[in-house]
């Protein structure tokens, strides 16, 4: 059975005024019954994939398609397709990327979710842009030139047949409420208070004596508001506050992209009475997601459970995620997309999240589909492909030098359709990598290198730390460093060397699917069981 979008092009071209769609003519897209997504970024991880080759991408669909998923989710960085924020001034190059991914998607008869506004990128000199704070403000330079990277990528992608809509999330937007514990003064929190809405938003929807109730009696006037301290009873007024500012977001961007949902925020928030005692706040008031087919989540197997680095069992796993599904059902009124299923989760900094045993993962995954059908149109996975934190950008030369510095006879070449550097006597290629690091104990180092005529020695510096190493034959070679205060990433070779596929990180995210170099890990076939079973019903 299959359901058809509800975004005609007529429709299209009027929220979007333009007399003619181009790609988009009398039908939309078609889509299944049941999403089953994979958040794609090729050999890369989402962070630099868009300035990546991806020279395996039909190689990786292929697959894809094969294990039974018939979707992808891209993340779509704001910063990257729109560097900008003068004018309407955007990366055509990821925009001809987007449209690269999308057609190969459809030759293997994948959909494609787009994930809109994603954070993370390496093409500024920060990774998170003040607009993302700005964007508050309704009316402000930040929300227009949200809008109108909403409706460039909304353009593009509507003129593939295989374009499933998107969404945005709450996670991308949230930083902003970090603010709450971050030492700051009281005349810049209530500055703060005023140009993101905050005090227009209270005195719209609240008495003074209200407010006083939460912030105490010496408050005088709503021009005293202030973000509020995230142990103080007033925190509570904030997170309504937000809740109120993500769905007027989704609302607004609605206009120019569709049927955009949002990614809900499911967990609670702990507020404080101010006299010891405390409640989880909901978000529930989000849920509804007005103007989307759909509310997307993502779902951890640690949601509502002691988060102490324990264990549990699979079959109480699939208990709780039925309780909190229907829960979360019930209130959004609509189905949900779980667009990030955490079935488990190797990030380092959510170690203390509880998890299904290791050896109980498999049984898990098999027995999901009662707990999904009825209850959602879709799920996705984050880590299909173990991969890891890579901290350079264009790391493939995709982008022949740019990110980089080159020195002495050092110049970009392409061989067998793909682009390397070819590093030469006594030269060297370099980059900037600090504040891409995290801090960890040690450091891992690997590149591809081939050298002429006997070899050659190489040295690899990140910081004030370095090695040298002999390099000849074609191969992945590796190293690791100690970790230091700041780091700047060079190879230099005393001889010509072709280097390729260059990644500083460390760790590897690990979903148990399919490992770095694409062999099967002990989940992919249950994944396969999974989406038969999903497929069937």
């Amino acid at each position: 059975m299959k359901f058809r979008r509800k975004l005609a092009a007529f429709t299209a071209a009027c929220v979007l005024g333009t007399a003619s769609f181009t790609g988009m003519e009398a039908e939309a897209a078609e889509i299944p019954e049941y999403m089953r997504s994979v958040t794609y970024f090729g050999d890369e991880w989402p962070i630099n994939y868009w300035n990546s080759e991806d020279k395996n991408m039909e190689e990786n669909m292929a697959r894809i398609a094969a294990d039974g998923f018939n979707s992808l989710i891209l993340v779509i960085p704001w910063r990257e397709f729109q560097p900008s924020e003068v004018g309407s001034y955007f990366n055509e190059r990821a925009f001809a990327r987007l449209d690269q991914v999308m057609d190969c998607a459809e030759r293997h008869g994948l959909g494609v979710v787009l994930r809109l506004g994603y954070v993370w990128d390496y093409l500024g000199a920060t990774e998170t842009p003040k607009r993302f704070a700005a964007i508050t403000k309704d009316d402000g330079p930040e929300r227009k030139l949200w809008l109108e990277y909403s409706k460039k990528v909304y353009e593009t992608a509507a003129a593939h047949e295989n374009f499933w809509g998107g969404f945005i999330t709450w996670e991308d937007f949230w930083n902003y409420t970090e603010n709450m514990g971050r030492d700051m003064a009281m005349s810049s929190r209530i500055r703060m208070a005023k140009d993101c809405g905050y005090q227009a938003y209270l005195e719209k929807n609240y008495t003074l004596d209200q407010v006083r109730g939460f912030y105490g009696p010496k408050l005088e006037t709503f021009e005293q508001v202030y973000i509020p301290y995230k142990d103080h009873p007033s925190a509570e007024l904030f997170y309504e506050f937000y809740d109120h500012f993500l769905t007027e977001l989704t609302t607004e961007t609605q206009a120019v992209f569709p049927g955009l949902s949002l990614e809900i925020r499911a967990d609670g928030d702990i507020v404080y009475d101010g006299m010891g005692g405390k409640k989880y706040y909901s978000h529930s008031a989000t849920y509804p997601c007005p103007g989307a087919d759909y509310a997307a989540l993502m779902y951890s197997v640690s949601m509502g459970q002691e988060n102490t680095g324990n264990k549990i069992s699979a079959s109480t796993a699939l208990e709780a995620m039925t309780r909190n599904l229907d829960s979360i059902y019930a209130a959004a009124g609509k189905p949900l997309y779980i667009e990030q299923l955490l079935y488990m989760d190797s990030t380092e900094a959510f170690s203390h999240n509880t998890q299904v045993e290791d050896e109980q993962v498999g049984e898990f995954v098999r027995n999901l589909a009662p707990v999904l059908s009825g209850r959602t149109n879709g799920y996705g996975l984050w880590v299909y492909r173990n991969y890891v934190n890579n901290a350079v950008y264009n790391s493939q030369f995709a982008l022949d030098q740019e990110g980089w510095s080159f020195s002495g006879d050092s110049r970009i070449e392409e061989r067998n359709g793909s682009k390397a550097a070819v590093i030469g006597k006594k030269g060297s290629i370099s980059q900037d990598l600090d504040g891409r690091i995290p801090g960890s104990s040690r450091i891992h180092v690997e590149f591809y290198a081939e050298a002429e005529n006997g070899g050659a020695s190489v040295t690899v510096r990140l910081g004030g730390d370095e090695q040298t190493i002999h390099v000849g034959e074609g191969k992945t070679y590796r190293m690791e460093f100690a970790s230091l205060p700041r780091y700047t990433f060079s190879i230099t070779a005393e001889r010509r060397i072709h280097v390729d596929d260059i990644r500083v990180y460390t760790y590897e995210q690990n979903g148990r699917i399919y490992e770095r170099d694409g062999s099967a890990g002990d989940l992919a076939g249950d994944f396969r069981t999974l989406n038969g079973e999903l497929a069937a019903e």
